[in-house]
C-alpha cells in the first residue's frame, strides 16, 4: 500500500524491506534457475553412464525373461520378443533420463507404445514389473560404481534415478 507523505511523495506504508544482494555470478541479467542446473547436471551424468552399459544391463535382464516366459508357458519366443522390443525402446526411455520433466513425460508416451508391443506378445504387467525392477536394479549397480567419477555422490545419482524409476513405472508399468 502505498500513501502521499508531508512533502507530497508517494511512499510504502509501513516498514522498509531490505533485501540483501546476491551474486549472480557474472551473469547480469541472466535468469537462471539453479535447480534446474543441477538436476539437468546429475539426469546428463545418469545418461553418461547407462548409456554405454544398457546392454549389458538388459543382457543382464534376458536371463530372467526366459524364466518369466517359461512360468507364463510362452517360451523361447516371447522372451525373444521381450529382447528385442525392450532393445528398441532402450534409446527413448536414455532420451527419457536425460530429459527435463516436460520433455521426459513425451518420451515416456512415446515409449508406452513399445509396452502395448510386449502385452501383445502375451506379457502381462505383473510380468514386467519383476523384471524392471530388475533393470533399474543393475542400473543403479553401475551408477553407484561410476558416480565419482561423474564428480557426483552415489547417493545423488541415486535419488535422481529413483525419481525416473517413479515416473517410468507410473508412465509406462501402471499405466493403460
Amino acid at each position: 500500500m502505498r500513501v502521499l507523505d508531508d512533502s507530497g511523495h508517494l511512499r510504502q506504508a509501513g516498514r522498509l524491506i531490505v533485501c540483501a544482494g546476491v551474486s549472480d555470478r557474472g551473469r547480469v541479467g541472466e535468469a537462471r534457475d539453479f535447480a534446474y542446473d543441477a538436476a539437468h547436471a546429475r539426469r546428463q551424468a545418469l545418461g553418461r553412464i547407462l548409456r554405454p552399459r544398457a546392454d549389458a544391463i538388459q543382457d543382464n535382464t534376458l536371463g530372467q525373461a526366459y524364466r518369466a516366459t517359461n512360468f507364463l508357458g510362452l517360451g523361447t519366443l516371447a522372451a525373444r520378443r521381450w529382447a528385442a522390443i525392450s532393445s528398441r525402446a532402450m534409446p527413448t526411455c536414455l532420451d527419457a533420463l536425460e530429459a527435463d520433466d516436460a520433455r521426459r513425460i513425451v518420451l515416456l508416451d512415446q515409449a508406452g507404445v513399445f509396452i502395448h508391443e510386449l502385452r501383445a506378445a502375451g506379457f502381462q504387467r505383473f510380468a514386467m514389473k519383476p523384471l524392471t525392477s530388475l533393470g533399474f536394479r543393475l542400473a543403479l549397480r553401475e551408477v553407484k560404481a561410476h558416480a565419482p567419477a561423474e564428480g557426483f555422490d552415489p547417493e545423488e545419482l541415486e535419488d535422481e534415478l529413483r525419481v525416473f524409476q517413479r515416473a517410468f513405472e507410473a508412465r509406462i508399468i501402471y499405466r493403460t
